[in-house]
C-alpha cells in the first residue's frame, strides 16, 4: 500500500516531463526527444495498418498488454492531451463530484471512428484522437489549435477528464480491455464514506453508495489511492467483468455507430485530400495521405524550412507551402518524425530521388529574357541538375525526369511574377521498388 501511495507522486512527476517534452518536441525545439511519441496508441494502430510494420505491431502489443494488466496507464502517464487537462483541473481548483457513465455514447463514437476507418477515412482520428489534438494545440496557434484548446479547456473546468471518459475512442477502447484485467483498483469494506476519493479523483469513477470504483473508466492518476486517510483504496485480484445487460448495451451502440460510420463514409459526404496540392515527400498521393495522416502537426513543428503548413479551405491534414521556402534536398526530417506513417520512412537516397512536384519555367517572366539581365540563379541552386543554361544565359526547359519538385529554384528566382513555379502532381514518383 506505501508504495501505491507514492505511485501518484511518481505519476504526477512522470507525467510533468512527459508533458515537458511535448511541449519541447511539438514547438520544434527538441526533434530528438520525437521518438518518445512513437509509443501513442492510435498513431501506433495506424502505423500497423498503414505499413504492417513489425516494431509498430510490437509496440502496440506491449502497450495493450501493459494495458490488460495494469488499466488505463496510458491515459494517465503518455497521454498529452490526458496532462493537459490535468493543467486545466489544476488551475481550476475544481473539486470532483463524480460523473454519469456515458457509456452508450463513447461506445457509439468508438463505433462511428472504427466504421469511418474500414472505409479508407481517417475522419474520427482526426478529430478525437487525443495526441493529434494534442499536438495542433501544442505546435502552432492555428484555428483548429486554438479551437480545440478552448473546447477542452472548457470541458475540464466543466466536468474535468470527461473527454477521456466519455468522447475519446483511445480511452474507450483502453478501458474496455481495463475491464479483463487481474487486478482491479477496489475500495475495501473499512472504507468510511468520507468522500475524499470522489473529491479528487478526475474521472468521476467511484460510487461510494456501492463501495464501488469503475476501472473501465478510471485512468490510474492514483489520486485516490494517495487521498484516502484510511488506506481503503488499492490493487487486488478480481475476477469481475462487465455484467451481461451492460456489455450487450454497450455492443449494440458500437455496432450502431460501426453501421453509421460505414454509411457515413459510403454517402460521400465526407471527403477530404482531393484537391491536387504539394505533399510531404513519402505521402504517395492526396487520397492515401488523407487516409493515414492525422494532423498531429509533429512533423510541421520539426520541418527546419517550415514549409509544412495545415491545408488550406479543408482539402486535406497538411501541405507544402513554397512561398515560406523549400524542401532541403538533403532533409527527412518529416519522414523520420512521422508517427503514423503518413509519411513513409525515407533513406536519405530515397528522398533525393523522389518526385514531390514538378517546376514549370514561364520565359515571359524570366528577367534574362525580359529585362535581359544576368541571372541563372535558378540553374545555381537546382541540386539534380534539372536546369540548365544556355551559352547565352537563358534558362533551358525545365528536365522533367530530373526534377524533382523541391522549390529552390522558385525560391530563388527574382522576378515578379516567379519565372519558375512548382506544380502539383497526382502521385509522388521514383522510390526504389
Amino acid at each position: 500500500m506505501k508504495f501505491q501511495k507514492q505511485m501518484y507522486k511518481i505519476r504526477l512527476i512522470a507525467s510533468a516531463l512527459f508533458l515537458l517534452a511535448a511541449v519541447l518536441t511539438f514547438s520544434g525545439l527538441a526533434v530528438q526527444l520525437s521518438p518518445l511519441f512513437e509509443f501513442q496508441a492510435a498513431p501506433l494502430f495506424m502505423r500497423c495498418a498503414a505499413s504492417g510494420s513489425a516494431g509498430a505491431c510490437i509496440m502496440l502489443g506491449i502497450l495493450l498488454l501493459l494495458t490488460l494488466l495494469t488499466g488505463r496507464f496510458y491515459c494517465s502517464f503518455l497521454c498529452p492531451f490526458g496532462l493537459l487537462q490535468d493543467v486545466f483541473i489544476f488551475l481550476s481548483r475544481r473539486r470532483s463530484k463524480g460523473q454519469k457513465n456515458f457509456f452508450l455514447l463513447r461506445y457509439l463514437l468508438l463505433g462511428i471512428v472504427a466504421g469511418l476507418f474500414f472505409c479508407g477515412l481517417n475522419w474520427g482520428f482526426l478529430l478525437l484522437d487525443p495526441y493529434s489534438t494534442a499536438g495542433r494545440i501544442l505546435s502552432a496557434f492555428t484555428v483548429g489549435g486554438m479551437t480545440a484548446l478552448i473546447l477542452i479547456a472548457l470541458l475540464a473546468v466543466w466536468k474535468q477528464r470527461i473527454f477521456c471518459t466519455a468522447l475519446c475512442p483511445v480511452g474507450t477502447f483502453l478501458g474496455f480491455l481495463s475491464c479483463f484485467s487481474p487486478r482491479k483498483l477496489t475500495i475495501s469494506e473499512a472504507c468510511v464514506l468520507c468522500g475524499k476519493c470522489v473529491k479528487v479523483c478526475p474521472s468521476g469513477c467511484i460510487d461510494l453508495s456501492s463501495r464501488t470504483l469503475d476501472n473501465e473508466r478510471c485512468i490510474r492518476c492514483m489520486a485516490c489511492v494517495s487521498g484516502c486517510p484510511k488506506k481503503c483504496i488499492g490493487f487486488s485480484a478480481s475476477a469481475s467483468i462487465p455484467g451481461r445487460r451492460q456489455f450487450l448495451i454497450s455492443a449494440g451502440s458500437f455496432l450502431t455507430g460501426l453501421a453509421a460510420g460505414i454509411l457515413l463514409a459510403r454517402s460521400g459526404l465526407i471527403r477530404l485530400g482531393e484537391k491536387m496540392k504539394i505533399l510531404p515527400p513519402g505521402a504517395g498521393n492526396a487520397g492515401r495521405f488523407a487516409q493515414k495522416c492525422t494532423a498531429c502537426m509533429l512533423c510541421a513543428a520539426n520541418c527546419p524550412s517550415k514549409i509544412i503548413v495545415p491545408a488550406r479551405g479543408g482539402t486535406g491534414p497538411v501541405e507544402l507551402d513554397y512561398s515560406k521556402g523549400f524542401c532541403n534536398h538533403n532533409c527527412r526530417r518529416c519522414s523520420e518524425v512521422c508517427p503514423t506513417g503518413a509519411i513513409r520512412p525515407l533513406s536519405l537516397s530515397e528522398k533525393r530521388k523522389l518526385k514531390i512536384a514538378e517546376a514549370k519555367f514561364d520565359p515571359r517572366n524570366c528577367i534574362v529574357f525580359q529585362a535581359e539581365e544576368a541571372c541563372g540563379q535558378c540553374a545555381g541552386v537546382c541540386p539534380t541538375g534539372a536546369i540548365t543554361l544556355r551559352k547565352n544565359g537563358t534558362p533551358r526547359p525545365v528536365k522533367s525526369q530530373l526534377c524533382t519538385g523541391c522549390g529552390a529554384c522558385q525560391n530563388i528566382c527574382p522576378a515578379v511574377p516567379k519565372a519558375m513555379k512548382i506544380s502539383p502532381i497526382e502521385q509522388q514518383t521514383g522510390l526504389e521498388k
